[in-house]
């Protein structure tokens, strides 16, 4: 008998994904083990709750604190998106330490970059091996529902052709920001993910392999209404300062770089309490914390972010648009409106030791087992 681990990240789905649709091999998994509402880490973007997921550590430790991080020291703003800047070690490291054959697998290319520090086979939708697209056919556009599709068939192909025994995927969240729970083409993309993982999982326990699966989210998705620069704001009232989008990456047909989090980086740091006092009254602003209390009480790294950490209200989202306020139409995420993901376990002959509440959590339950 072989011990297989599939760890999956459905990007972008908050639990009422997963209740709108017929997901009867989900449903079936949790019944076997935990099917949970927990919490992502915040801000719930895609590089700090990936990264906490693979990790099972908090930004504080394993440093990744945005999708795209201002340096300050230089003026420099780099996407983060290479594992140089990870500081602790992933499961995938851990796997291979302990005799694991390791893989990872993306939609998006800069999640293999970011995540593949010791996986053995790595790739992403957006550049695969020539055997996989004879074997299934060139993947989908990145922006498109069935490209996730792919992936998991592109999973199950991997795990059989490599003998994989840790693998961990990742989905892109462009059907979520693109449609909501109910939407049918949010059906069809959450009920095709659930038949290819369950065909893969029959494979895998008809030839007597035990299969530990975890699914899990790095956050989930609101509608947005109002978009706000907050570096005009300031600077209407004389206030010099750098906004750094959080949400900001390469891939922006989906939220045009707006998010429900953004770091504010004075230009000058006595203009603090000038900038605080403005900024809560904003309007769309929900909470504004100092960096010691982001650092404090949302356990980031206090050297990779701003002066402040400012939290929109549920409708709101902040970005570089051309006027101080605009109204817009999209789905998206950062704030504390999108923290509630899935977190599921089928816990094969293992109960987990510890609570199971954030995302990250399962990195530890996942250890147990491979090691039991």
């Amino acid at each position: 008998m072989v011990k297989r681990v599939i760890v999956l990240c459905i990007d972008g789905c908050g639990p009422e994904y997963l209740q709108s649709s017929k997901v009867t091999f989900i449903e079936r998994l949790g019944k076997k083990g935990c099917f949970l509402t927990g919490n992502s880490i915040i801000p719930s973007v895609t590089n700090v709750n990936v990264v906490s997921i693979i990790t099972g550590k908090y930004p504080k430790e394993h440093g990744i604190t945005t999708n795209y991080y201002f340096e300050r020291e230089t003026g420099r703003t780099v996407y983060m998106e290479t594992s140089h800047f990870i500081k602790t070690s992933t499961l995938l490291e851990k796997g291979t330490k302990i005799g694991l054959k390791t893989g990872l697998l993306t939609s998006k290319d800069k999640l293999r970059t970011l995540l593949n520090r010791g996986a053995e086979i790595s790739f992403s939708a957006e550049n695969p091996p020539a055997w996989i697209k004879k074997q299934l056919s060139i993947p989908p556009p990145i922006y498109s529902i069935d490209v996730n599709i792919w992936l998991i068939k592109a999973l199950r192909e991997t795990i059989l052709k490599e003998d994989l025994t840790l693998t961990f995927a990742v989905t892109t969240d462009y059907a979520m920001h693109k449609y909501p729970p109910k939407a049918e083409e949010s059906k069809r993309h959450m009920e095709g993910i659930d038949s290819e993982l369950g065909k893969t999982v029959e494979i895998l326990e008809r030839q007597g392999d035990e299969v530990l699966v975890c699914i899990t989210a790095d956050h989930g998705m609101s509608k947005k209404e109002r978009a706000i620069n907050l570096e005009t704001v300031l600077k209407t009232h004389n206030v010099s300062a750098t906004m750094n989008p959080i949400i900001a990456d390469r891939y922006v047909v989906h939220h045009r770089n707006l998010g429900g989090a953004a770091y504010i980086y004075l230009h000058n740091i006595e203009d603090d309490q000038k900038c605080l006092k403005i900024l809560e009254n904003t309007e769309g602003v929900e909470l504004i914390l100092s960096r010691n209390q982001a650092s404090t009480i949302f356990c980031l790294d206090k050297m990779r972010i701003g002066d402040f950490l400012v939290l929109g209200k549920k409708n709101y989202v902040f970005g570089l648009v051309e006027h101080e306020m605009v109204d817009v139409s999209l789905r998206s995420h950062g704030s504390m409106h999108e923290q509630k993901v899935p977190i599921i376990m089928n816990l094969p002959k293992f109960k987990p030791l510890g609570q199971l509440s954030k995302n990250k959590d399962l990195a530890s339950h996942i250890m147990s087992w491979c090691t039991d």
